[in-house]
């Protein structure tokens, strides 16, 4: 059980890194994209190499997209397996009880 809440946690961290990596390719990208516009609107400029770096990053961000929705994935699945194995527990607590009764009745099996 203790595994299982280490990988969720595990899991979890990860999304978080992942959400903050692409949000900080986002701040960038508006970075970029207001610079463009200052040095723009100031005078003409070969805009070639800063279209090039946002394309890498939008590049960075689809990866980053396709990493959280493999950890969501992955924290959907633990948390299921999670829950059935709860219930298996529940399970073999009634059936203690069950033989505990049987076993406390001297007419019984």
């Amino acid at each position: 059980m203790l595994d299982k809440l280490k990988n969720n946690l595990a899991s979890i961290a990860a999304l978080i890194a992942a959400v903050v990596a692409i949000g900080g390719g986002f701040v960038k990208y508006g970075e970029i994209t207001t610079k463009l516009s200052q040095i723009e609107a100031s005078q003409g400029v070969d805009f070639a190499p800063i279209e090039k770096q946002i394309d890498e990053i939008k590049k960075e961000i689809d990866g980053l997209s396709a990493s959280i929705s493999k950890n969501k994935s992955a924290n959907s699945d633990v948390n299921t397996k999670a829950q059935v194995n709860e219930k298996e527990i529940q399970l073999l607590k009634l059936q203690i009880q069950e033989i505990q009764i049987k076993s406390k009745n001297p007419l019984g099996g």
